[in-house]
């Protein structure tokens, strides 16, 4: 089936297919309107995407990612341009004529991100029957109300479909949910997500804040124990993550030990030193609740989450 495309740098395409980001800012414009692939550009901006609160590593380049439809291009003045930046979110003022704001709707997320070569303006795409199933976009939605305190809800670019299998299934007194991914030869990593509840609901479709909180290699070695400790508390046993177990199924963990773990995760995830990834992990696991979850709601609220992060790795490692 061949289909139009249109070529987004990152995090930009993420937050298109995702609803998040309805305007697009071109110089130029086309008479033609309906469905667009969505090319995720292959050239990356990482300092860009950490500070839009992506991480970079997660993101697809190089690749077709969504669907998206087109539904009408304007011309923007200045005075339109300002009424419009919460939908184009560019932050730069106003670029000056010509300046186009392309309205796209109704977008759906590739099943799996297919490797296309972009191009410049619009290009067409040939895909292969079975290869433009699209997953139902998630919906905004909050973090779950706690006893101990209400985290601000993460910002909608942290939301995405599932990335592992099998995928879980909600369990409101478990909010988070760890995977084992094996990798080649004896390792694995894991990847940590989290529910989140709409209207008093678990929204199955949607992660929500730490969709793809990760770590492998050596910093997962040097947190090991702090990653057996959550499965202990919640009633697993440590012989189900070694490799060679046959486990597939996720392991669910209660929120407080999901959030102490989710804070070891992102503060350690670039560091190489082990005695700073073992400084942070005990410094988290003898915080008090409160500062838990004060800490968690820095280090996955919005743009300045990387700098929490960083201003948690200073407050423990002293680095």
């Amino acid at each position: 089936m061949k289909m139009k495309a249109l070529s987004f740098r990152q995090p930009r395409a993420a937050q298109i297919v995702r609803g998040e980001k309805t305007v697009d800012l071109r110089t130029w414009q086309i008479d033609y309107r309906g469905d667009l692939a969505v090319h995720a550009s292959s050239k990356r901006r990482d300092a860009r995407c950490r500070q839009l609160g992506f991480d970079p590593h997660a993101l697809a380049y190089g690749a077709l990612i969504g669907v998206v439809e087109l539904v009408e291009i304007e011309a923007l003045d200045q005075a339109r341009y300002e009424a419009l930046r919460d939908a184009h979110r560019s932050k730069a003022p106003f670029p000056g004529s010509p300046c186009y704001a392309w309205h796209l709707a109704n977008p759906r997320p590739l099943a799996a991100p297919l490797p296309r070569r972009g191009r410049t303006r619009l290009f067409h795409v040939e895909l292969d029957a079975g290869q433009d199933q699209t997953l139902p976009r998630p919906e905004a939605g909050t973090l779950p109300r706690t006893e101990a305190g209400t985290p601000p809800p993460p910002p909608a670019s942290r939301r995405a479909s599932y990335r592992v299998t099998p995928p879980p299934e909600p369990d409101p007194a478990h909010p988070f949910v760890l995977y084992a991914i094996p990798e080649e030869g004896e390792g694995y990593r894991i990847a940590l997500y989290q529910w989140i509840q709409r209207n008093g609901e678990q929204d199955r479709r949607a992660p929500g804040a730490m969709w793809n909180a990760e770590l492998g290699g050596d910093a997962l070695r040097a947190v090991a124990d702090h990653v057996l400790h959550a499965l202990r508390v919640n009633d697993y046993k440590a012989t189900d993550l070694a490799p060679g177990s046959g486990r597939e199924a996720p392991f669910y963990l209660d929120e407080l030990s999901g959030i102490r773990l989710a804070l070891i995760m992102l503060a350690v995830k670039p560091l190489r030193r082990h005695d700073r990834i073992e400084t942070i992990g005990h410094g988290v696991q003898a915080m008090g609740d409160e500062e838990a979850y004060y800490w968690f709601s820095k280090c996955t609220g919005g743009p300045e989450a990387v700098r929490a992060r960083k201003a948690l790795r200073v407050l423990l490692a002293e680095a």
